[in-house]
């Protein structure tokens, strides 16, 4: 039996029920939410393709630097991996992807592509900035983690088999379970 990332195993289940609706009433601040939907603006306007994605790299980074949450960068070329809590297992997880597609933004509206031929038609730009906003919740409560976890900024996703060369350059050593930011998260 593994132990647990998070929370204290030695909290209570009456205290466990108040911990899921904090997290939900954080991520709905509007300074947080705000913050979020501004990192996904951002990169939503500056598509780059797989192995490109320097910008975006580049703004994961400095939000990681503003929150304090070391990385790794680049793992590989494009990549960037974060760790927060104590740095010992166990190691679970999250993972978004950061590419586009050479496709052209047919759409008319502020936040459109603007640059011709690449566009965020899969969503990779939401998946930033929920890893962004999941790293800037858990950073606040790092001292609440009994474990590691380990924000994978994926590159090439489309086509370039970035996940590949994620784990050949062990970017998920030691790593436990694997969550994708878009599924569906179930807490029981």
């Amino acid at each position: 039996m593994s132990t647990p990332i998070f929370p204290n195993p030695s909290l209570n289940k009456e205290v466990l029920a108040r911990i899921r609706p904090y997290y939900l009433e954080f991520a709905k601040k509007p300074e947080i939410m705000d913050w979020m939907v501004g990192i996904r603006r951002k990169i939503l306007e500056q598509p780059e393709l797989g192995y490109e994605e320097f910008e975006t790299s580049k703004l994961i980074r400095a939000e990681l630097d503003l929150m304090g949450i070391p990385y790794k960068y680049p793992v590989p070329v494009t990549g960037v991996v974060g760790y927060i809590g104590t740095g010992k297992p166990p190691f679970v997880a999250l993972r978004g992807d950061m590419d586009a597609l050479a496709l052209e933004e047919l759409v008319e509206w502020e936040h459109k592509s603007k640059v011709p031929g690449k566009m965020h038609a899969c969503g990779h730009d939401s998946h930033v900035a929920m890893l962004l906003g999941a790293a800037r919740m858990l950073q606040v409560h790092r001292n609440d983690l009994q474990g590691t976890v380990v924000l994978i900024f994926q590159p090439a996703e489309e086509a370039g088999g970035g996940a590949k060369k994620m784990l050949d350059a062990v970017a998920l050593v030691n790593v436990a379970v694997i969550r994708l930011l878009f599924e569906p998260f179930i807490c029981k």
